[in-house]
């Protein structure tokens, strides 16, 4: 902070933070998951570097509860790569180009549960939400699900799940640890805050 001819200090110059110029973005590597992509962009200060991010597709998760009021959840529990070994989870998937994330909230509980729009009896969308805003140029959709039953799962070739019965007072302890997804985390907090569970 500088200072006038009469001593008196000068207030620092106010940047607008949303005086970014956007210019190109080039593809780094591209995955099944996603791309990492770096764009030259000029901040608000003028000065022009190179911003990394991850463009992946937006995906779903369910809390699966197995009927009105009841202490039981439906889970999946598969391997995971990101922790190198099996989690239990809420169904959860990519939503595929074209479906709007309803669409594929039903398509991934038929494909990892078995459960069919006959076996729904209320969806619920918790929120909608990104990962880490950061890098992550994606957006994950939560819900809160009450069906009436499942059936046999059918993945995709390269998915490996087990479907899994959750009693309610087991959540906390499944939910709350270290390797958990937070997203997902923040699902069962908030179901819990509004009074769905």
């Amino acid at each position: 902070m500088g200072s006038d001819d009469s001593g008196r200090r000068n207030p620092p110059k106010i940047i607008n933070m949303m005086d970014w110029e956007i210019k190109e973005t080039e593809v780094l590597l591209k995955t099944p998951i996603g791309s990492f992509n770096t764009t030259r962009k000029v901040d608000p200060k003028g000065v022009e570097r190179k911003y990394i991010s991850m463009k992946a597709p937006d995906w779903v998760c369910a809390i699966v509860q197995l009927g009105v009021g009841s202490d039981d959840f439906v889970m999946v529990r598969q391997f995971r790569h990101g922790v190198n070994h099996e989690v239990v989870e809420y169904p959860s998937g990519m939503v595929d180009e074209g479906e709007q994330a309803l669409q594929a909230l039903y398509r991934e509980l038929d494909e990892e549960l078995g459960i069919t729009k006959d076996n729904v009896l209320s969806v619920s969308e918790l929120y909608t939400a990104s990962p880490n805003p950061a890098f992550m140029e994606n957006k994950i959709t939560c819900y809160h699900v009450v069906v009436n039953g499942y059936g046999k799962n059918h993945p995709d070739e390269d998915e490996f799940l087990e479907t899994v019965i959750v009693k309610k007072a087991d959540m906390e302890s499944i939910v709350c640890q270290n390797d958990y997804n937070a997203m997902m985390r923040l699902a069962w907090e908030h179901a819990l805050a509004i009074g769905l569970i």
